[in-house]
């Protein structure tokens, strides 16, 4: 892949560019029920080879515990080891992912906005719903933090329920691109949009400390 067409850094590694794009699906057993998702990765053919295989091995251990996740474990972890072997460059699917995710193709020129609709999606869905009143939060909260805010967009991601990466690997394929003080302003606007109901849940809790993560900056949240 050439450095003109991508020059977003790998959110695992941090050192070589995106390359691929996979999705892992699988199953979870909890005796008298069981949950059926997928995971997408985006970074460099190593590193997303490497979560693949890893949600296959994950899967070999923790995806058997109902009668569902008896029948349906052995197809998925076969697809995953399959399909993480054969991972390989993608430049088609980078691009794709990316204007998905309303990121232009070359990281100099990002909007910082444009990242923070993703993360705000990801945050007002943490819990596996929509509420208006968190969108309402985070448009108020997006138009004081960064000003000219497009409320558009993030109600079109929202609406569109569009498989977006682990909020990590988002922050993370970002994390060489913002500077300290973008990176504060998407932090503040999420710890905006937690605190739209009074307090954080555990699951808008986890969004901001792997964001956090991803962009390689304290937790904000380490001292409350």
């Amino acid at each position: 892949m050439s450095t003109e067409s991508q020059g977003y850094p790998c959110p695992y590694c941090h050192q070589k560019q995106l390359e691929t794009v996979a999705t892992a699906p699988y199953v979870r057993g909890f005796i008298a029920a069981y949950q059926i998702g997928s995971k997408t990765f985006i970074g460099c053919v190593p590193c997303v080879r490497k979560k693949v295989l890893g949600e296959a091995a994950l899967s070999l251990f923790i995806g058997w515990f109902s009668i569902t996740a008896l029948i349906l474990n052995p197809i998925f972890i076969l697809y995953n080891l399959i399909r993480g072997l054969l991972t390989g460059r993608n430049e088609n699917s980078v691009k794709a992912k990316l204007r998905e995710l309303g990121l232009p193709d070359e990281p100099k020129i990002v909007d910082v906005n444009a990242v923070s609709y993703a993360l705000a999606a990801s945050m007002i869905m943490a819990d596996g719903s929509v509420d208006e009143s968190e969108l309402q939060a985070a448009e108020k909260a997006g138009d004081e933090v960064f000003g000219n805010f497009d409320e558009a967009a993030l109600r079109m991601i929202v609406e569109s329920g569009k498989k977006l990466p682990p909020v990590q690997d988002l922050a993370g394929m970002l994390r060489d691109v913002l500077d300290a003080k973008q990176k504060g302003k998407v932090l503040e606007y999420l710890m905006q949009i937690a605190m739209a109901n009074g307090s954080i849940s555990n699951e808008e809790r986890q969004v901001i400390i792997k964001v956090a993560e991803g962009l390689g900056v304290p937790n904000p949240l380490s001292n409350g």
